[in-house]
């Protein structure tokens, strides 16, 4: 790992969407798949002047000493997995999120709610989605969708998520994997406010994405327990 940025850093989080499944399908040749998406995301990242911070399973976490760095590296980075000829007609589809910040730096990587407001946002979108925060979009100058207000984990305020737009992306994805926020997109509506919000913090617990709760866990060298539906930790 080279010398990590200092002061105001862009951190990328990124993980295959329905790894699960691709491991199941692909057997053998999985581990392989698992290695190449590594290496075409190592190579964006570092022709960006980035440097990866963690890499646990199909899960990365990089950093970046600018908010474009980061924007140009998820751009690459996507190009290169769409260009790729995977094993049995297969589609490996990154999801991706980038935010800027004041991290805390420690010996081995950050640590703080920036660290947080990263993870949680990438656990939110989809397979070839790039999703940036407002601080990231504001900084990087990249052409984006606004998505609209949503609550992420862990974060106290509902808050501006963006879609970056850039040649090569994807466009139309399906509503955020928050399960609450503004719009409510993806949840059965119900005019009983109560009902609704049941609803959404379940909806919320059973999203949670273990793979980035893992690499939480080491990024703030604590262990994560996710809330339960009451909100309290296991």
């Amino acid at each position: 790992m080279g010398d990590l940025p200092l002061g105001t850093v862009t951190l990328l989080f990124s993980d295959i969407e329905g790894s699960t499944e691709a491991m199941k399908r692909l057997g053998e040749a999985w581990p392989g798949v698992l290695d190449r998406h590594r290496a075409l995301l190592r190579a964006a990242v570092e022709s960006a002047d980035g440097v990866v911070v963690d890499c646990q399973g199909d899960a990365m976490f990089a950093a970046f000493p600018s908010a474009r760095a980061g924007v140009q590296a998820a751009v690459d980075a996507q190009a290169g997995l769409a260009r790729e000829d995977w094993p049995r007609g297969g589609i490996v589809r990154v999801r991706m999120a980038i935010h800027t910040g004041e991290p805390h730096r420690t010996g081995t990587g950050y640590t703080g709610i920036d660290v947080v407001h990263a993870a949680r946002l990438c656990a939110a979108g989809h397979g070839g989605q790039v999703l940036l925060t407002e601080a990231a979009r504001q900084v990087s100058h990249a052409e984006t969708t606004d998505l609209g207000r949503f609550s992420l984990p862990d974060l106290d305020e509902p808050e501006p998520v963006y879609q970056l737009v850039a040649p090569g992306l994807a466009a139309g994805f399906p509503p955020l994997r928050t399960g609450v926020g503004s719009p409510l997109d993806g949840m059965e509506r119900s005019d009983d406010p109560a009902e609704r919000l049941r609803r959404a913090e379940q909806t919320l617990e059973d999203r949670i994405n273990t793979r980035v709760a893992g690499m939480l866990e080491r990024a703030l060298d604590a262990p994560f327990d996710p809330p339960d539906r009451e909100g309290k930790g296991r």
